[in-house]
């Protein structure tokens, strides 16, 4: 055995593009047990791999060129890399399907950014352990082949004597494995190291009893592959290996790799002999894996707050206690969320955990220390009939007798720095009792757990603030709409009637703000619509020309009252298939700003030409202009330049946009500060547009 000091350090891989989070993840993991390799890249990960040996790969998602997905994908492919444990680093939690997808690919586990020092910690030293026990197989394995060679290659199976001396020192040398030999016909062991009272628990006088070793403690479900295995070896006369449990003398599991064959003496008579090394803690690690994977994919299956919940504590009852109780704490009170196993039924039991308030005392019940710590709970042995009662805070501690638990464990559910649950894992009719190891696991789903319910949470949140708008929007669009437009044609009817001046002023400054907040709501119901997908878009073909002096002409009242010369040069022949008010409500919005930004005295110009089987409109003002930084954003929705008083929600050029992406144009803008602006659009011409609207099966459209 090597000793501690002996120990070569253990690679690791440290994949990230950005260099500050490798410097903060080799200061978390420095340590001499450790050698960490560093790389930026995709391409430089698969070389290292290639190079060295790592223990673990801790890969970051997003990189340029190849995402860690694709290193993934590559390590395995291979088979030097396929069974390095790869952890993914990733600063975004909320996205399921990338969560799928890490776990399809054959990533053990994932870390969030920023890190959690202690979580990082402790995730690395689980695969480091493991790794190291796997180097500690193969060198005894190594061991065991130098043996035989140092033997002249004498073969385990040729010992045909138990008491040979220089087969127990070899054997009896070798941590975690045990040597063995049987009498194929009945299973009885004729010989068995030291090492198997020590891993099992029974005395050797135990294991030399009749029928002990096979019928007693293996496992049932296995007996059958043991017997067909030592047939094989039989019969065939070659080495034969299989995998198999024993139960311990703790009513622990113990997984066994096995290799065994056969020798004959003088006689033909058979005698087999054999390793089993103890992979316990490997088939363990396998297992914790594939239930971790198994019970994401299946918390992850539903966005129901209430659903998830349920689905958590059904698989922590079935597989790592008898009964589960999911809580919830607000203030003073605990509720109960859900519970499935053993009880969970019970109505005596439903009503002492239905609503339990906590008072404000010197010892507060444990699932409120829990919760308000953030730290779990481990109870292995409870002390009396109340204690479960007490730890939850049911006002009657005594109804939750019935339920005849042994151990217990308390755990917070934690996501985003906040307890959003805790869970209560109890064992009763089982008998187990909860360990460390046990703890370790509940808290690393607990874990998973917390993360989708918190997600389920703000689905449920967000689908509630959906609703709102839409309730808003009809709002908006009726009870607001309608109001508008019988006080906008009242001040119509109003100015067309004689009035003194002052009178006159009050109803024109009565129409024109009616009429602009007219369009500020028909903006916010257009921009929503066009986001749900349902602003309607009804192609008809028409003359482009007059579209466009259509539009001038409904704003030379506006310009004239601004003293800005409003100019159109619009020599263009062809047909467009748009939607005539959409195409006026695009020309408003553009030639609405650009008089708005150009002073008195200066000129807006609206052009219009044909270009390369478009056609391509422009206007242009006389105004300030804009930066590059401000030009970048103009399309945005709610963005308005600075410099100015704002005048709208910000939405129009917005709504332009989608309404000639929608006719399958483009939209866009030019600029210098100091020398106006110029914005323009293009439109297919009639020929394309009705084409396209012929294989589409309708020229009306839906946006988006």
């Amino acid at each position: 055995m090597m000793t501690t000091d002996e120990i070569p350090p253990v690679s690791i891989l440290l994949v990230d593009d950005h260099e500050e989070n490798l410097v903060a993840l080799r200061a978390i993991l420095a340590s001499p047990e450790y050698r960490l390799v560093s790389v930026t890249s995709g391409e430089e990960a698969l070389s290292a791999l290639l190079r060295d040996e790592f223990a673990l790969v801790l890969l970051d998602v997003v990189m340029p060129k190849m995402s860690g997905f694709e290193v993934a994908n590559h390590m395995k492919q291979l088979e030097r890399t396929r069974r390095i444990p790869i952890v993914f680093l990733t600063a975004v939690a909320t996205d399921i399907e990338q969560i799928y997808e890490a776990y399809s690919i054959g990533a053990v586990d994932y870390l969030i950014k920023p890190l959690d020092t202690r979580a990082v910690r402790a995730k690395v030293a689980v695969f480091v352990g493991l790794f190291r026990q796997r180097k500690e197989i193969e060198r005894q394995a190594r061991l065991l082949r130098e043996a035989d060679r140092r033997e002249n290659e004498l073969r385990l199976a040729e010992v045909r004597v138990a008491s040979d001396k220089r087969y127990r020192k070899l054997i009896e040398g070798i941590d975690s494995s045990v040597g063995w030999s049987m009498v194929p016909e009945t299973l009885e062991l004729t010989f068995a190291s030291r090492q198997l009272p020590r891993i099992l628990g029974y005395t050797a006088e135990q294991l030399a009893e009749r029928d002990f070793w096979f019928e007693k403690i293996h496992h049932p479900e296995d007996r059958a592959l043991l017997v067909e295995t030592v047939r094989r070896a039989v019969r065939e006369g070659i080495d034969q290996t299989c995998s198999h449990r024993v139960i311990a003398a703790d009513g622990h599991i113990v997984w066994f790799q096995t290799s065994m064959s056969v020798a004959r003496d003088a006689s033909g008579t058979p005698e087999l002999h054999g390793i089993s090394v103890d992979v316990t803690p490997i088939k363990h690690a396998e297992h914790v894996q594939h239930f971790l994977a198994e019970a994401t994919a299946a918390l992850t299956a539903s966005l129901e707050y209430r659903e998830t919940v349920a689905t958590f504590a059904r698989i922590a009852a079935r597989e790592l206690a008898d009964l589960c109780i999911v809580d919830t704490l607000e203030d003073r009170t605990v509720t109960m969320l859900t519970a499935a196993g053993t009880g969970a039924e019970d109505e005596a039991i439903k009503r002492a955990l239905e609503r339990r308030v906590l008072l404000e005392s010197a010892a507060p019940p444990a699932v409120a220390l829990a919760a308000r710590r953030g730290e779990a709970l481990l109870q292995t042995e409870i002390g009396g009939p109340r204690w479960l009662g007490q730890a939850l805070g049911a006002a009657d501690p005594d109804a939750l007798q019935c339920i005849g638990a042994i151990s217990c464990m308390i755990v917070p559910l934690r996501a985003r720095g906040r307890t959003v649950a805790v869970a209560t894992l109890v064992s009763a009719g089982s008998g187990r009792r909860f360990g460390a190891v046990d703890l370790a696991l509940a808290e690393e789903l607990a874990t998973r757990a917390a993360l989708v319910v918190d997600n389920a949470r703000l689905f449920e949140e967000a689908r509630s603030a959906s609703q709102a708008r839409d309730e808003l929007l009809a709002v908006v669009s009726h009870d607001l709409r309608n109001p508008l437009s019988s006080i906008a044609l009242g001040a119509e009817r109003l100015r067309s009637s004689p009035l003194d001046e002052g009178l006159a002023k009050v109803v024109d400054v009565i129409y024109r703000a009616s009429k602009r907040m007219e369009r500020l709501v028909g903006d916010l119901v257009d921009f929503e619509q066009m986001k749900l997908k349902r602003l309607r878009i009804e192609k008809r073909v028409q003359p482009a020309a007059p579209l466009a002096l259509e539009a001038v002409e409904l704003h030379e009242a506006i310009a004239k009252e601004k003293s800005v010369r409003l100019e159109a040069d619009v020599s263009v022949v062809a047909d467009v298939c748009c939607d005539r008010e959409r195409m006026l409500q695009v020309f408003s919005n553009i030639i609405g700003n650009a008089i708005k930004f150009t002073p008195e005295g200066r000129s807006v110009t609206v052009l219009g030409r044909r270009v390369d089987g478009t056609v391509r409109f422009s206007v242009t003002d006389s105004g300030p202009g804009l930066p590059p930084d401000q030009l970048a954003h103009v399309f945005e929705r709610f963005w308005q330049g600075t410099g100015g008083k704002p005048t709208g929600l910000g939405l129009g050029l917005a709504i332009a946009k989608g309404i000639i992406e929608a006719h399958g144009g483009t939209i866009g803008a030019e600029s210098e500060p100091g020398k106006g602006c110029t914005f323009f659009f293009t439109l297919p011409v009639a020929e394309r547009a009705v084409d396209d609207a012929r294989r589409d099966g309708s020229a009306e459209h839906r946006l988006g």
